[in-house]
């Protein structure tokens, strides 16, 4: 069953049908309706959902043949125009309501705009869709609860190239799409591959339009945190005519966006839990209670931009009314650059100290309020990171309906990625410092001690350099036939179908390797070309109370790579200067591929009885998908080797022990090959009980392949000191090239009332088990250096637990036609979810490092969109509220020693207004984060903050023209 909901922005559908609309237009901007049976505005024919599944033959959905209608136009004189919102939700209603999938969707109002701009912050509108952030933007979803959804353009695979399987959302210009389509539970003629759901990019074509079309877009953005404006624009071309050979058409899309970004933290170390009966030592007074402190504190400020340009170039040919060929090139490009100062007060190994004059206080639980440290280690960094990533999508599809039966496609596909980063990292080392904390407000506040110094070069030195490369680059083929036949009777059609691929993923990565140590004492710093003031007087909006200026290395010096490590190579001996200047460089360890094949077959019988009881209609099929995969990488192994005398003599260490150092490393080949076969079952099911009132059912069962970044082979191991033996085994991190993939049995109900043409409610609930979640292990292994034995800790990703997820959405729209006069624009569109979830979680602990159980990381339990619409006459308005309540963000954030991190509930407030000149010229302004909403993070209490992080507000006029 398909549930498809049409979000709209504020410019509504401007586009008027004058007299007869051309047979072949299915653009989705003309809205005719006579009746139920009527075409809707995407081009689908008789109520049918629709062909946006997969590609060639997407949907289980009816198609008249090439070129001709289905249904017949109705007369001009009695036609009946519906524009706008209100036409985009009847057609919604339409879809939904005599569909076969459950599929949300998201329809692009006018061309080159979704409502929103950001692709992932377009699908948090969408019941049942959860968005994680970065940096302001929405960048990454999860589905139900479960961020293993599987991402596809016009049907087809897509993806970033970054050890992953999915496109990275915030790739995507919004503008080259002609919407999205969110499938929950996937019927099995749609690709495999995601447990969560699957997400598909739709980008228009010559033939949505009757003949030329031209549309483009001109913007500025401004975001007032970082007090930036930047650009975008967008222009479509598209003609279609009649020639000897058939029908032809022709389309060329392009846009351009900039976006610039602020986010301002202040951050709360981890605490630490001092249990009853344990010795307190430095907190004399609190007896026996328990008591728990924060190892520190610090501040950040992060600035960079974005840029995307994408370009689609489609060319469709239909030489007669029963074949067409369709040809495209897809590709976005997107470049990241952030740029941050930060500064923390973190104790680390060093004990907490507090101190005598101004000693913490505590609260009836022990929970620390405020007070201060002393002797407290610091340090002021300043780090560069930039990510480029192309993805380029070659496709060709034929369609062919040798008669009113049989419907026959066929697809091929080849598409390659590429993506590059840099990270560098350079620490300045301030003195030890008291620091004051008090954590008794809404937002942290750490302070410094008044006359410090430091703004004063006499007390810094250098501290550390650290940097880290990556490359990855993948490529895949792709092929596949489908056929239906179509039945009188309750058999209504089968359909069969096939597909291959052959995907190979190159990954490469140093890590964080390239680490160079100075550590110089106060007031080593070579000259002021090492330094510069991290003003803080703006910081946080300007809130008092926060902190001071510091010094921090040039921004300017390290926004290139290679001007950093030559300027820092001043500082070191020559050899280790000359390392340095050379950069990083991949050993055969860094590298790795994954080679995989897929061989798919489906079939899916459609049925159905109008004259039963109660009338129902549905479909069953099932998919057997063999996956063949190889994983090649390396074992790395370091021996430890006798130190020599100049002699040639075993050199001793000080304690009379043998001297060891690090040998030659060794690099042996891994290859490791991995095969397994799964059969994919699929039903969908409706009751309708009345001509308003309808029942869904539907259960599959689905499947997710693991990362290809968890299926690297790779192993690096140093053999330990043999003149020191540890008892405790040494550590190893690898992969695990035999995982086996997430399985997910899956079931829905939807009960859905249609009281209006375009007034509904609805109400489903969905429950899902997924097997073998994919967990960090620790098993030992054993390694041979030469003669010598040794035993590892060994910690791999491996299948694990299984988990459950259930939960309910709620929702519907209306519109006041009732009201009288200018009050009868107002309509309304909400949705609730309520997801909960049982799943493993292995590496989460407490402030007491036990073990403890956390909910999916990115699931909010409650979440909940309110939208106000409004169009009459020229001005239309769009008010969407978003929010979510508590999750778990992760449960291995950096430095924070795998305490859970949880996301604070949080709402954001967007809006647009646009006015419409004529037909063709329209205007919009619009806004998101209109309410500052300040997002905050907290170590699993209240009581015990982590972050709190500021973002920009970003308004937006854009002239669009549509002719």
């Amino acid at each position: 069953m398909v549930e498809r909901l049409c979000i709209v922005g504020a410019a509504g559908l401007r586009h008027f049908s004058h007299g007869r609309a051309r047979p072949d237009d299915r653009s989705g901007r003309e809205w005719r309706h006579r009746s139920d049976s009527a075409r809707t505005g995407d081009g689908s024919v008789g109520g049918q959902p629709p062909r946006t599944g997969t590609a060639g033959e997407p949907a289980p959905a009816a198609q008249a043949p090439i070129g001709t209608e289905a249904a017949s136009d109705p007369a001009e004189g009695d036609d009946i125009v519906v524009t706008g919102i209100r036409a985009s939700v009847r057609s919604a209603q339409q879809i939904k309501r005599n569909a076969e999938q459950i599929v949300d969707s998201i329809a692009a109002e006018d061309i080159g705009k979704l409502p929103d701009r950001n692709v992932a912050e377009a699908l948090q509108r969408i019941s049942g869709v959860q968005v994680e952030r970065s940096y302001g933007e929405g960048s990454a979803i999860a589905i139900r609860g479960l961020t293993q959804v599987r991402t596809e353009v016009n049907g087809r695979d897509s993806f970033t190239a970054n050890g992953g399987r999915g496109l990275s959302l915030e790739d995507v210009p919004s503008e080259l799409l002609a919407g999205i389509d969110v499938y929950k539970n996937p019927s099995a003629d749609l690709v495999e591959g995601g447990i969560g759901g699957l997400v598909n990019l739709r980008t228009r074509k010559p033939f949505d339009f009757a003949g030329a079309k031209f549309a483009a877009s001109f913007g500025l953005n401004h975001y007032d945190l970082v007090d930036q404006t930047e650009p975008q624009a967008s222009a479509l071309v598209s003609y279609r005519w009649n020639t000897p050979i058939g029908q032809v058409g022709i389309l060329a899309n392009v846009s351009y966006q900039r976006t610039a970004f602020r986010q301002d933290t202040v951050s709360t170390e981890p605490f630490y839990t001092f249990g009853a009966g344990t010795d307190l030592g430095p907190f004399p007074g609190r007896g026996n209670a328990t008591t728990t402190v924060p190892s520190g504190a610090g501040i950040g400020q992060v600035q960079g931009d974005r840029q995307r340009f994408g370009t689609d170039i489609a060319v469709q040919w239909r030489p007669t009314d029963r074949l067409e060929f369709t040809g495209e090139m897809f590709r976005a490009e997107y470049n990241f650059v952030f740029r941050d100062y930060s500064f923390f007060a973190f104790t680390g190994t060093s004990n907490i100290i507090p101190s005598t004059i101004d000693p913490p206080q505590f609260d009836s639980n022990g929970e620390f309020i405020r007070g201060s440290f002393v002797d407290v280690p610091t340090a002021s960094n300043t780090s560069f990171s930039t990510r480029d990533s192309v993805t380029t999508d070659y496709s060709l599809n034929g369609k062919w309906n040798p008669t009113d039966r049989l419907n026959v496609s066929a697809d091929f596909q080849y598409i390659k990625g590429t993506s590059s980063a840099d990270r560098a990292i350079v620490s300045l080392s301030p003195p030890n410092t008291t620091v004051t904390q008090d954590l008794s407000g809404a937002v942290p506040v750490l302070t410094l001690p008044t006359g410090a110094g430091f703004t004063n070069p006499a007390n810094y030195g250098l501290g550390y350099y650290l940097d880290n490369i990556d490359d990855s680059s993948a490529r895949e083929y792709a092929g596949r036939l489908d056929a239906e036949y179509k039945f009188d009777g309750a058999l209504k059609s089968i359909k069969v179908g096939g597909r291959y691929t052959n995907r190979r993923a190159n990954n490469a990565s140093t890590s964080y390797r390239n680490f160079v140590g100075f550590f110089g004492g106060p007031g080593t710093l070579p000259d002021s070309s090492f330094y510069e003031v991290f003003d803080t007087s703006s910081f946080f909006r300007g809130r008092p109370g926060l902190f001071g200026d510091v010094l921090a290395f040039p921004l300017a010096i390290l926004n290139d790579y290679g001007s950093t490590r030559r300027k820092l190579a001043t500082q070191l001996p020559d050899a280790a200067a000359a390392a340095l200047i050379a950069g990083q460089s991949y050993l055969p360890s860094d590298r790795n591929t994954q080679v995989e094949k897929t061989y798919a077959g489906y079939a899916t019988a459609r049925f159905g009885l109008d004259d039963f009881a109660v009338p129902f209609d549905g479909n069953v099929s099932v998919r057997v998908v063999r996956t063949e995969s190889r994983s090649n990488g390396f074992l790395s192994q370091t021996p430890q080797v006798r130190v020599l005398n100049p002699d040639g003599s075993p050199a001793f260490n000080g304690d009379g022990s043998p001297a060891f150092q690090n040998g030659t490393t060794s690099f042996d080949a891994v290859n490791a090959d991995s095969n397994y076969t799964k059969f994919l079952p699929s039903l969908n099911l409706r009751f309708r009980f009345t001509e308003r009132l309808q029942l869904r059912l539907a259960g599959s069962k689905a499947l997710t392949r693991p990362d290809f970044s968890q299926l690297n082979p790779n192993l690096s191991i140093t053999q330990p000191n043999p003149a020191t033996p540890n008892p405790v085994r040494p550590i190893a991190t690898g992969g695990n090239p035999f995982l086996r993939p997430l399985e997910a049995d899956q079931f829905d109900a939807s009960l859905e009332w249609y009281f209006s043409n375009t007034g509904l409610l609805y109400a489903a609930g969905f429950y899902k088990k997924i097997d073998g979640f994919i967990a960090s292990t620790v098993t030992p292994e054993t390694y041979t250096f030469g003669n010598t034995s040794v035993v590892y800790d060994v910690n791999r990703p491996a299948n694990g637990d299984d988990g459950k997820v259930k939960g309910i959405e709620i929702g519907g729209n209306t519109f006041f036609d009732f009201l009288p006069g200018l009050l009868s624009g107002f309509g309304v569109q909400a949705n609730f979810t309520y997801v909960d979830s049982e799943a493993p979680s292995p590496t989460a602990i407490d402030t007491g490092g036990a073990r403890i159980t956390v909910p999916l990381e990115g699931l909010s339990k409650y979440s909940y969109n309110l939208i106000g619409l409004y169009e009459k006459g020229p001005v239309s308005f769009r008010a969407a509220y978003n929010w979510r309540s508590r999750y778990v963000r992760t449960t291995a954030g950096n430095g924070t020693r795998n305490l859970p991190i949880y996301s604070n509930a949080f709402g954001q407030l967007d809006a647009s207004v646009t006015y419409s000149f004529n037909d063709h010229v329209a205007f919009t302004v619009d806004g998101t984060n209109l309410t500052n909403t300040r997002r905050d993070t907290i170590f699993g209490l209240d009581t015990r903050p982590r972050d709190s992080v500021l973002n920009d507000r970003r308004i937006s006029g854009i002239l669009r023209l549509n002719f």
